[in-house]
């Protein structure tokens, strides 16, 4: 055995596609999430401490650390403004579904304290040219059908909820918001 091989500095690699398979319950508060999702509703809990609203619920405040029940469960608009996005160019590699440039971006949507961004890495931006893309822009949900929604993909960490009921977010028209009303949530 060469001294390269015992470092490991030069295995071979074997090129093959893996695949594994989980089953993953939701939590309580995901399932009533999901059951208002696939109603055309947007839910979160409100935190009983700070006031601070969470989309979804996770059951705590992330900042106070109060439980939160059904009971502070609030629901929230579908418009909501801009904080942050990126353009993607789609990089060919196994298992890539996106060809064309999109805009996804981190939503604050109104009656809510924290953006739509970490669920699964933002929001399809449609609707608009991606250069006419900007913080602050006012946009509201584009609903799929009642009976071409799914939540078949959400996890009980809540990847993949929004894409199974929302095509994307597309502007309002309405003025810009205020940058006061989302500076704290530039995600």
């Amino acid at each position: 055995m060469s001294g390269a091989e015992q470092s490991g500095a030069a295995r071979p690699a074997m090129p093959a596609l893996i695949r594994l398979t989980y089953i993953d319950n939701l939590t309580a508060e995901l399932e009533r999430y999901v059951a208002a999702l696939l109603d055309g509703r947007i839910t979160g809990h409100r935190c009983p401490s700070c006031g601070r609203v969470y989309v979804p619920g996770k059951g705590f405040c992330p900042l106070c650390l109060e439980l939160t029940t059904e009971k502070d469960e609030v629901e929230v608009s579908d418009h909501g403004a801009v904080t942050g996005f990126s353009l993607i160019t789609p990089v060919a590699y196994a298992g890539q579904r996106e060809t064309e440039p999109f805009v996804y971006a981190s939503i604050l949507l109104d009656g809510a304290s924290s953006v739509l961004a970490g669920l699964e890495a933002g929001q399809d931006i449609v609707g608009i040219p991606h250069e006419q893309v900007r913080v602050g822009m006012r946009v509201r949900a584009v609903w799929k059908e009642p009976e071409d929604r799914s939540m078949d993909d959400i996890t009980s960490r809540g990847w993949g909820c929004l894409a199974g009921v929302i095509t994307g977010f597309t502007p309002t028209g309405e003025p810009d918001a205020d940058p006061a009303a989302y500076r704290g949530n530039l995600v």
